[in-house]
């Protein structure tokens, strides 16, 4: 998918042709309709590229669709490929996307419980900007209740089930997701333009799942675009660059499901820990669930509480819901803490002002050295600025 970023779709083209493929492939390009100079580039560039793997077939729109049209007319693609990858200009491939999606669709061909297939792993909770890591249970994939547009696949199955859900939806929800939907309140506010919002409303909705890899096989550019004012690293992960037998599990045998605030589910966090079988609770460690949308008797959280907790967790192991294994050692220095609903505040623990939690996520940061870097780069843009007048 491309619209007006030449140099975007000239890098994941060149991506693509670098992969691997058993077979030969049909390459799609969809071109939304744009009239700058970019927009005709990068059309040049989609149709001057030699695929080599099969049949490559351009699709050059003549108005503009925007992106969650565009994203829909070519999601509807399945009904005549049975199964297809969309990949956004921003997105490069590594060389065993292919393998990985196959597989992958065909593992998940008959799972009712599955809405589709991630070619991309987070490695950061985009909801909070925390890292996330899925626990490891010894299979090359996991279950997140998010559904990925840096890097995805869909069986037509896949596809047709969301087409019907969305089709359904009424004016006003596509205006504005209504405010009870469980999920994140900034992904309900995402632009009108986003598509993404409206899959992981279904997923949901529907309590569906996307398989993800253990290790990814995209990664996002981040180019500055319609979306984005400019480019960042902040969504680059690193690629896998070997894989063949892929072992895969279902919903049922795997320990890595998590929901739509990538927080493990609590019976997958219960085959970790006997000591929470005696409870009926929510998971909230990134401490960024609403109150509204606790149910259980208790909530497992990191925000602070009105009240004496049944039991208390440390902040020392990672990822970050092994912390809950095993019951803390020091209950007045512990960061989680299992209560019941009504004890649960709103405020938030986790944060980034604090510097022990600076250190458990992102290592030893040497905050003095951070400061003299800031102030001599603002001292060198001030002098920048100066020579710039003194020569005008």
């Amino acid at each position: 998918i491309g619209f007006n970023r030449p140099n975007s779709i000239r890098r994941l083209l060149s991506s693509l042709d670098r992969a691997r493929y058993a077979d030969d492939v049909t390459l799609v390009i969809s071109i939304d309709f744009s009239e700058t100079p970019s927009g005709a580039e990068t059309r040049k560039q989609a149709e001057e590229f030699e695929w080599k793997h099969g049949e490559k077939r351009l699709i050059l729109h003549k108005e503009n669709l925007g992106l969650r049209s565009h994203v829909i007319a070519c999601g509807d693609l399945t009904s005549e490929y049975g199964s297809i990858v969309m990949l956004e200009d921003d997105v490069s491939v590594g060389p065993e996307f292919y393998n990985f999606a196959t597989a992958a669709l065909d593992f998940t061909a008959d799972a009712r419980e599955v809405g589709g297939v991630s070619l991309y792993k987070h490695c950061t909770n985009f909801l909070c900007y925390l890292p996330f890591e899925p626990i490891y249970d010894g299979f090359d994939n996991f279950y997140l209740q998010v559904a990925q547009s840096w890097g995805q696949a869909w069986t037509q199955k896949h596809w047709s089930d969301f087409r019907t859900w969305y089709d359904q939806l009424s004016d006003a929800d596509l205006a504005q997701i209504p405010s009870d939907a469980r999920i994140h309140k900034n992904v309900a506010g995402w632009p009108k333009d986003s598509w993404l919002k409206y899959f992981i409303w279904y997923l949901v909705q529907s309590n569906q799942f996307f398989l993800y890899p253990r290790h990814s096989h995209t990664t996002n550019n981040a180019d500055a675009g319609q979306h984005a004012g400019s480019r960042t690293a902040r969504w680059q992960v690193p690629l896998a660059f070997k894989g063949d037998d892929y072992r895969l599990s279902t919903i049922e045998e795997s320990v890595g499901v998590y929901d739509s605030f990538f927080e493990l589910l609590p019976d997958r966090l219960k085959r970790l820990s006997s000591v929470l079988d005696d409870y009926e609770f929510d998971v909230d460690l990134f401490g960024i669930k609403p109150l509204t949308h606790l149910s259980k008797p208790y909530t497992l959280t990191s925000k602070s509480v009105a009240g004496p907790p049944a039991l208390t967790f440390d902040l020392a192991y990672k990822p970050l819901v092994v912390n809950c294994v095993e019951p803390s050692t020091d209950p007045n220095h512990a960061t989680f803490s299992l209560v019941p609903r009504e004890q649960v505040t709103e405020t938030p623990q986790i944060s980034m002002k604090k510097l022990h939690f600076v250190h458990y996520f992102f290592g030893f940061v040497p905050v003095s050295k951070i400061a003299k870097n800031v102030v001599r780069y603002f001292f060198e843009k001030r002098s920048q600025v100066a020579r710039g007048k003194s020569t005008r």
